[in-house]
């Protein structure tokens, strides 16, 4: 419309009885104008919605209470956390003082198919390393809660009240499978920079792959569970035990280079949704 005034411009300039016209494109193009302001904005698109809300629930809260740095166990988060720096890797044999121990070969196997998945999806630099190097320690264990008291000495350095966290590893013994704990990015706001996640080996092949996927994900930071109904791993229902197509969207919507350790949902919302559709456009 714009140049189409202009062109009408340079035409009707030689001649006063052209004026007329002119005047009523001025106003056709107000009335348009004002009806373009005042028309409703488009609905959201509820698969986008729903994306979102998901992503709000796994960045934004957590499904178990998490030790806050003055040791007493908080209900939930309020603020985004995820690694930023390289991650290494120590896979443990939870049921072992010996830290040499190694783990059972086809554990180790899927282990490093999934964290190299992991490694494609959010950009991170993941690699294996010594028990005394790393930053995220893996524990197999036939009592995941025992290999978390067994083995303690490996983290205790990032606990800073012992009473607390054995309160809360009580609690958790009551009802959970498989467990995890990351410290950094809560509740400091800083990026995540150490994790433990703990893995069942009692139990069939199947609740094997999906307690370590499902652990080592979250440990990433996506630290609440999804209802049972959703189509993820990150439903405690058990039916997914692989990342879906829907899982590796919130993984990578998490990991985009918009969104930064600390920020608050006001603030992340319009750059997750910005992500969200630009991932959607590109497949």
């Amino acid at each position: 419309m714009p140049d189409i005034i202009a062109a009408s411009r340079r035409r009707t300039c030689a001649k006063s009885e052209a004026l007329p016209i002119r005047r009523a494109l001025h106003l056709s193009c107000l009335l348009l104008t004002l009806l373009a302001g005042c028309a409703a904005p488009a609905p959201p698109e509820p698969e986008e919605e729903a994306l979102l809300q998901d992503f709000h629930t796994l960045a934004f809260q957590t499904a178990r209470p998490v030790l806050g740095s003055d040791g007493r166990p908080r209900p939930r988060r309020d603020h985004l956390a995820k690694w930023t720096i390289p991650v290494r890797v120590a896979l443990v044999d939870g049921d072992s003082e010996d830290l040499r121990a190694p783990v059972p070969p086809s554990f180790r196997r899927l282990a490093e198919a999934h964290l190299e998945d992991l490694a494609g999806l959010t950009g991170l630099e993941i690699s294996s390393a010594q028990v005394s190097q790393a930053n995220l320690l893996v524990f197999l264990g036939a009592d995941p809660f025992a290999a978390a008291r067994r083995h303690v000495g490996l983290f205790a350095h990032k606990i800073a009240d012992r009473a607390s966290y054995e309160a809360l590893l009580a609690e958790m013994e009551r009802s959970a499978t498989c467990f995890g704990f990351l410290w950094g990015g809560w509740p400091s706001g800083r990026s995540i920079d150490f994790a433990v996640a703990f893995v069942r080996a009692d139990r069939g092949a199947r609740t094997i792959e999906g307690c370590l996927v499902q652990e080592v994900t979250q440990v990433l930071g996506p630290m609440n569970d999804l209802a049972p109904t959703a189509d993820s791993v990150f439903s405690d229902s058990g039916r997914q035990v692989a990342l879906t197509a829907r899982d590796r969207l919130l993984i990578r919507m998490l990991y985009d280079a918009r969104l930064s350790p600390g920020m608050g949902w006001a603030e992340a919302e319009p750059l997750a949704r910005e992500a969200l559709r630009e991932l959607r456009r590109g497949g």
